[in-house]
């Protein structure tokens, strides 16, 4: 897994001269506190925010069938008779979901997710009250400190406990949520899935009602105004309260409603034998609908055919991205040798930057279109969706779905499809799909089919499957007593 890289950032003065270290992101739902952090100006502050956020999409892609994200010989892994981590999330066998728990020593998006509360949001939060400096800036720190601990649960939760039930999620159990209050000599405690939601939202409405946070960033890794309503309708659509949802992704929208045109980001690329061809170049740190980016590059991971046939024809994110097929032309099929598993594209994009896991003004669209759908206002759903369409389809076969669709069968297909091609290079496709299947209408089977050079394997993963909870990490389980597996319960 890929760590997180910080900028060289002054964490301030500790008690005793001692170093505020710990050996994990992790740690910090579990360690024995080494000393006090004494950071006391707003300058000092800010600092904490100043963070170069990193991490890849993790196991969602993967999970689901959209990528794979091993180099290792496929056929090969899928016919050993000891499973691996990695076998067991590719053939989505349930029988095995307590050995996967065994396999995961650790979980880098735990440790990052939980990382970031740790490091920056708890730290901001509980000295800003001695902090001295201008108090504006205090009320901007805290309502950003607030807003990215927010979007760290939300991610936590989505990935280790059941999709929220509205039936069930006061009784289903959830993640800890870290509050600057807690005493980090003692276990944190794992709240349940719906106090895990009223944490999120209580956090970003704190940081609306304060209006704190700037229109624009400074850069799009702090947090602006328009990132607060994301949040919120994130979680507001996870909770199934969909209007509300689509209220805040509209006042998220009405902030900033850019959507950049990926079939004019193109750049050029010259494959081994010296022969120029054009890519999509989605450039980091500069995309306009990028409202929060997390930075991590599109590389050496395999799309899968059914991935490839959700797209949408003409889809620039799959017809321009560079793949190992265009930068080794005409040497052979690269997929194949590595993977075992022919005719597969690799992505080989060192440039972009995808946001893996950062909030995007398109996402606010496809809520938007979803709540639209759910009332039966077909057009309007369809003009949201249109609005991301127009920038990602090829100009030269792009229609309009607007004034198109008149059942809910095909609203929902054209929302599916618009949705995956806009996610696949995130973790939302996971998320996403994960929260569906609590939904009549909308739930589905999947199925993976891998074809090697003389073996062919095929899995199928239904809506109820425990596998959709991935465990908590073996080094979290040892440390904390107050954690339990989630998928067991």
């Amino acid at each position: 897994m890929r760590k997180m890289k910080k900028r060289n950032i002054v964490y301030g003065c500790l008690l005793g001269s001692a170093l505020f270290a710990f050996t994990s992101c992790s740690d910090f739902t579990d360690v024995q506190p080494k000393g006090k952090n004494l950071l006391s100006t707003t300058t000092q502050l800010e600092m904490l925010l100043n963070t170069e956020f990193y991490t890849d999409a993790g196991d969602g892609p993967q999970f689901v069938g959209d990528k794979i994200e091993t180099l290792q010989n496929i056929p090969t892994l899928l016919s050993q008779p000891t499973p691996t981590r990695n076998s067991i999330i590719l053939s989505w066998d349930e029988s095995l979901q307590d050995r996967l728990a065994e396999l995961t020593s650790s979980d880098g998006e735990y440790s990052t997710y939980y990382g970031y509360v740790g490091t920056i949001s708890n730290p901001i939060l509980s000295q800003l009250g001695e902090a001295t400096g201008d108090e504006a800036m205090k009320n901007q720190l805290r309502c950003e400190a607030l807003t990215l601990r927010a979007y760290a649960h939300y991610l936590l939760v989505n990935k280790f406990a059941k999709a929220y039930n509205p039936a069930t999620a006061a009784e289903d159990s959830g993640i800890p949520y870290l509050l600057e209050t807690q005493d980090i000599s003692q276990p944190t405690v794992q709240l349940t899935v719906q106090e895990v939601y009223d944490h999120i939202l209580a956090d970003v409405q704190e940081a609306i009602d304060l209006d704190g946070l700037p229109l624009v960033a400074v850069n799009r890794m702090r947090l602006s105004k328009p990132c607060a309503y994301a949040v919120k309708a994130l979680a507001l659509l996870s909770m199934q309260q969909f209007d509300e949802a689509e209220e805040a992704a509209r006042q998220a929208l009405a902030l900033n409603s850019a959507v950049d045109d990926y079939n004019a980001m193109l750049s050029t690329s010259t494959d081994l034998m010296g022969q120029s061809y054009n890519v999509l170049l989605r450039p980091r740190l500069e995309c306009e609908e990028d409202l929060f980016y997390v930075h991590s590059i599109e590389f050496y991971t395999a799309i899968t055919p059914e991935a490839e046939a959700r797209f949408e024809p003409g889809h620039a994110s799959l017809e321009l991205i560079d793949t190992m097929s265009k930068m080794y032309a005409g040497l052979g099929d690269m997929a194949g040798s590595m993977l075992g598993l022919p005719g597969l594209t690799v992505t080989f994009d060192l440039n972009s930057g995808w946001n893996m896991v950062g909030l995007k003004t398109t996402h606010m669209y496809l809520i938007v279109a979803e709540a639209e759908i759910r009332k039966g206002n077909y057009d309007e759903a369809m003009r949201a969706l249109d609005a991301i369409r127009v920038n990602r389809i090829n100009p030269e076969i792009y229609q309009p779905l607007e004034g198109t669709v008149t059942t809910e069968a095909d609203a929902v297909l054209r929302l599916k499809q618009t949705s995956h091609g806009e996610n696949i290079y995130s973790c939302y496709n996971f998320i996403h799909r994960k929260r569906w299947n609590q939904l009549d209408g909308w739930k589905e089977t999947f199925t993976r089919t891998m074809v090697g050079t003389t073996e062919e394997f095929s899995y199928t993963l239904t809506p109820e499957s425990p596998l959709w909870i991935f465990p908590f990490p073996q080094n979290v389980m040892s440390n904390n007593p107050n954690i339990v597996q989630n998928y067991k319960q």
